[in-house]
């Protein structure tokens, strides 16, 4: 088949096998491949919200609430630059409606403030000096528009429009466009009376047709008959081949197998995101058709999105690395955020840890240990391969040695007699001498479509292939990992692919992490109460209070408060209903103030009958924090869906302070503390939560 466009229809007598093979050949527009190509970019987080200590804005914010200090917006890029990121979307409108840029549409924007640099502007102008890619993030949800009348009307959307031009017309080549999905005034994955997407959409194809864009949620491929025409065979999907898609979360964590092209087996995007299994075959059986619609990661670099004085904490290295694994190794693109401070710099300890990464990557990845490699095909998936084809692969000039080329459009492809329910190919590679690796990435030439479903690395040890790594997708770049082996021969094979398979890249890699070194002075991550955040197997015993304070009373303080907040960071000393006393988990709906949008502290004691290690388990739907003797233990930010975390700890006998913040901003209230022992042998190590 020859090249494709970024969207397939099916006819409703398609079956199942015809409808993988045709998404088979669904391909990335040329505006996506760019996209891809770049792998590492950065979001900036900045405004308001770094002054404030909030994460979401509450739409009351005041010009004076900006800053008193003048941004760098040329320090961000260069920053980025060094560190490797070819691309920098900024917040140039978080969900509080401050603009970052000279605005005519509204006078909550810098040039009212007393530093009316204007940030797009000079970030922009920054980014073409440092030759990386400009983005906008822009925040449909305004929160400061609610007082003006606007917010939720008709007219919003035109409003949004104007904004939309300025930021697309103003500042030169515009590459990637953020619509962030969240509206705390409305029910999370329905469709905004208020928003007009399509127009949106349509602005950007006519004023930056270059660029791509992160689609706002929902997006509606049709309305009720316009599916039922899909579904019959009479309409063809529309798409673009503009979106990228998100990734579902904001920790940094992908699917186990991410699919380029995704069967539309709904007539709206919307909470479809965040299945574990998006894009597998079992959604082709109902689907009309199938797109083209790349993974991003997104996540920080801190535990938050805004820097806080009190709160940010830089993630290890171990984590980002790992973040880098899940997303650039996983068939997707990074969207790692950077927040610069109330100094309006990107500080020294975040920069610090970027650069660690950036080591990591080039340390790792910088030698292809295949490189030099004798390829045999052994199977092509013909299932009829002659003797002779096994020796003619080792002509340096054979097709199969493209697999060790950089050059994207260079691949080795099996027969065209491919049938995906009975062909498979194996390759075998015979290394210049035995060689240690710890990791194998396979790419496939996906300017022609993302094809193998299943593929396996075995290695000859003691005369026996062994297999050490598996995986079902590949896609642009996979990397996957196994215990170090030392070797010098492999099998590579392809057991499922959806037609025939095209590889364009074969890597053998050893891991190589940077040598440990001091962050700089005054910038480390012992900053604030971010700095208590324990290592499982902490040991807290020298914080036991070994009896209760004098008049203290058992069970859990309870104080509420209306107002859910979307950082856990953000309550502060919010704290304003009297306290009541309760059990937590006789926690009584009725006793709330409502059944969402509201914050509460808890607070009390717990007593450990004798020495030993404890799981704390804290689950939440929106934000959480658990603080033992005053320090923070587990903390879950933003999780957009019920989700629970857990941490070790060493205590001796003896009583603890406990604190317990809670916030629900946008679900009804669900949350559960637990604490048990760590070993199923030590069940009277029991916690008692007086």
């Amino acid at each position: 088949m020859t090249r494709s466009t970024s969207s397939v229809t099916f006819l409703p007598e398609d079956s199942l096998k015809v409808r993988l093979k045709k998404a088979a050949h669904v391909c990335p527009s040329p505006e996506q491949c760019l996209w891809m190509d770049k792998e590492l970019t950065a979001f900036i987080h900045f405004g308001p919200n770094t002054f404030t200590g909030r994460q979401w804005g509450s739409g009351h914010e005041t010009l004076r609430d900006y800053m008193h200090g003048k941004p760098d917006p040329e320090q961000w890029v260069r920053v980025c630059a060094e560190a490797g990121l070819k691309h920098v979307i900024c917040t140039l409108k978080h969900h509080d409606g401050f603009c970052l840029w000279h605005t005519e549409t509204t006078d909550f924007s810098v040039k009212n403030t007393a530093h009316p640099l204007d940030v797009a502007g000079v970030l922009s102008d920054a980014c073409r000096k440092y030759g990386i890619g400009f983005g906008v993030y822009l925040s449909p949800w305004d929160m400061h528009q609610r007082e003006a009348g606007l917010w939720g009307t008709d007219a919003y959307n035109d409003y949004f429009l104007r904004q939309l031009k300025e930021v697309l017309t103003g500042y030169g080549p515009v590459e990637e466009l953020w619509f962030d999905g969240a509206c705390g005034d409305w029910p999370i994955w329905q469709k905004v009376p208020c928003y007009r997407p399509e127009t949106w959409y349509e602005m950007i194809h006519r004023l930056q047709p270059q660029a791509v864009y992160r689609m706002y949620d929902p997006y509606f491929f049709a309305d009720e008959a316009g599916w039922k025409d899909l579904k019959d065979g009479k309409a063809l999907l529309s798409w673009t081949g503009k979106a990228v898609r998100w990734v579902g979360n904001e920790e940094g964590r992908s699917r186990t197998d991410e699919w380029n092209m995704q069967p539309v087996f709904e007539p709206a995007i919307a909470k479809n995101a965040v299945l574990p299994d998006l894009g597998s075959v079992k959604y082709y059986e109902r689907a009309v058709g199938a797109v083209w619609y790349p993974v991003e990661v997104n996540t920080t670099i801190l535990n938050q999105w805004f820097w806080n004085p009190e709160t940010s904490r830089v993630k290890s290295l171990e984590q980002l690395a790992e973040t880098y694994y899940q997303s650039v190794g996983n068939n997707g693109v990074l969207l790692l955020n950077l927040s610069p401070d109330r100094n309006g710099l990107i500080p020294d300890d975040q920069i610090h840890r970027l650069m660690e990464l950036r080591r990591f990557i080039d340390r790792t990845f910088s030698q292809n240990l295949a490189e030099g490699a004798a390829i045999r095909i052994l199977s092509d998936g013909s299932g009829n391969m002659p003797d002779t084809a096994c020796t003619t692969a080792n002509t340096k000039d054979a097709p199969v040695y493209e697999i060790l080329s950089e050059d994207p459009e260079k691949f080795w492809e099996g027969s065209t007699e491919w049938d995906m329910d009975t062909s498979s190919a194996v390759l075998e590679i015979k290394l210049p001498q035995p060689m240690s690796f710890d990791q194998v990435m396979l790419s496939e030439h996906i300017r022609d479509g993302q094809r193998i479903a299943c593929w396996s690395l075995s290695v000859l040890e003691d005369g026996v292939f062994r297999e050490v790594a598996r995986k079902g997708s590949a896609g642009r770049k996979c990397l996957r990992r196994f215990t170090p082996v030392h070797a010098d021969t492999l099998r590579l094979t392809i057991h499922q692919s959806y037609d025939t398979p095209q590889i364009s890249g074969f890597g053998l890699f050893m891991t190589q992490l940077p040598k440990p070194e001091n962050p700089p002075a005054g910038s480390d991550e012992t900053r604030g109460q971010g700095a208590s955040l324990p290592s499982p197997g902490i040991d807290l015993s020298s914080l036991a209070i070994l009896s209760l304070p004098e008049g203290t009373e058992p069970g859990l303080a309870c104080r509420l408060c209306k107002g859910g907040l979307q950082s856990i960071a953000d309550a502060g000393n919010a704290w304003k209903i009297p306290g009541i006393m309760l059990r937590l988990r006789a926690l009584d709906p009725a006793e709330l103030p409502c059944s969402t949008d509201f914050h509460a502290e808890f607070t009390g004691w717990i007593r450990v009958k004798e020495d030993g290690v404890y799981v704390f388990s804290l689950g939440t739907a929106d934000a959480g924090a658990l603080f033992i003797a005053d320090r923070l233990c587990i903390r879950l930010d933003e999780p957009h869906d019920y989700r629970s975390e857990q941490v070790h700890l060493h205590l001796s006998a003896g009583f603890y302070p406990l604190r317990f913040l809670y916030t629900s901003f946008r679900h009804s209230a669900a949350f559960c503390l637990d604490t048990d022992a760590a070993c199923p042998d030590a069940r009277d190590k029991r916690i008692s939560l007086l």
